[in-house]
């Protein structure tokens, strides 16, 4: 039997992404394996609150950290985090915390300080990439362990950081039989309003400069159909963020691409759109992991794929998915082409993506990271 391990997860309320939806797996694994699990989030309302409830976690809700909402707040320290040191410590407290386990920078640099002043030990979950910041090098100092999602991530880190670092691929928990890829199909394309034999090209994700989801216009531009006369739409699923791709709209704009490139914002379920999908890109630069391509390979869907991030420690070219330069617009629409007309090769590589991906499931990953908290002096004691 194991010895219950009491962890928070902390949250901007009002801000979700890729990052945030991996947390959350990974924190409701912990609780069904025994574990004390607590969701804290900065603010009233917002999707991350939503989505943890919706999952059957608990939510403690603590004071805003600034009245600018969502996207529109830089990413960089402010004030108001160090203002936000009462309340969370006075979580760690109430909630006889052994673990604080953030997920992003902005939580990072909040609850440094209110964990290091604490019995609570700091496990920092690497999911960005490193810049020079003396706030993000002083709550990295003050974390006990830090995990990077990808190798790509980690050598990043300096040496004194990944001298206490791990490398663990993020968990994801969405599977699709035949029957319910088919049923989706047809149902995101009736509620598109589009033909029942069109073709999808979908991209998951805010709409970030980083993301580079304006290739997805380059692509849409060149290919209007396939070989065999079907329809081609693209479909770029995910929210307006800052800073954001504006030239998704200018190539919308001036390829004429209104009708065909179609945002639906943040979709859910999330598994039906990208099941509906014929293939998905992931053109992003700086790309430390990117959970929605593990999900779209857990679903069998074809995948091409930027070389610039940790995706290339998972994807072999033209086993399980394609590779390519994230400028090379001439590679990504060329590769596009491919998966769609020749159905032996996207069958191959949805096969294989599904074989590459199986052993990143949420339990495995919840007993990898207990295995690290474990591994800290504190709990190692009270383990003993």
């Amino acid at each position: 039997m194991i010895t219950p391990i009491t962890i928070g997860f902390p949250y901007v309320a009002d801000r979700f992404g890729g990052s945030t939806a991996s947390s959350l797996v990974l924190a409701q694994a912990l609780q069904e394996a025994g574990h004390r699990v607590h969701i804290m989030t900065h603010g009233t309302g917002g999707r991350v609150t939503d989505e943890a409830i919706a999952l059957g976690l608990p939510v403690t809700r603590l004071p805003p950290l600034s009245a600018i909402p969502g996207y529109a707040r830089p990413d960089c320290f402010r004030f108001e985090q160090l203002l936000a040191f009462r309340a969370a410590r006075a979580a760690i407290t109430k909630l006889e915390l052994d673990i604080v386990h953030t997920n992003d920078i902005t939580m990072l640099r909040s609850w440094a300080a209110p964990a290091f002043s604490s019995p609570a030990a700091l496990v920092a979950h690497w999911r960005s990439n490193f810049r020079e910041s003396w706030s993000v090098k002083t709550a990295l100092r003050a974390a006990s362990r830090v995990i990077a999602v990808s190798q790509y991530s980690f050598d990043k880190l300096p040496g004194w950081v990944q001298r206490k670092g791990a490398v663990e691929f993020n968990a994801f928990n969405l599977s699709m039989s035949e029957e319910g890829s088919i049923r989706a199909q047809v149902q995101v394309r009736a509620k598109l309003g589009l033909p029942t034999n069109a073709v999808l090209v979908g991209i998951f994700g805010n709409h970030i400069v980083r993301k580079r989801t304006h290739v997805l216009a380059d692509v849409l531009r060149v290919i209007t159909h396939t070989a065999d006369g079907r329809p081609v739409y693209g479909l770029a699923c995910g929210g307006r963020a800052e800073p954001y791709d504006h030239e998704l709209d200018e190539k919308t704009a001036a390829f004429g691409l209104e009708g065909r490139l179609l945002r639906p914002g943040f979709v859910r379920p999330v598994e039906d759109w990208m099941a509906a999908c014929d293939v998905i890109l992931a053109p992003a630069i700086d790309e430390p992991l990117a959970r929605n391509v593990l999900e779209a390979q857990a679903l069998g869907i074809p995948v091409i794929v930027s070389t610039d991030g940790g995706l290339r420690e998972v994807i072999r070219d033209g086993e399980n998915g394609l590779l390519c330069d994230p400028y090379d617009l001439p590679g990504w629409i060329g590769r596009t082409q491919r998966v769609l007309n020749d159905p032996m090769l996207a069958a191959v590589l949805a096969r294989n993506g599904r074989i590459a991906v199986a052993a990143l499931t949420p339990d495995k990953h919840a007993e990898r990271i207990a295995r690290i908290y474990r591994s800290l002096p504190g709990l190692a004691k009270q383990a003993a």
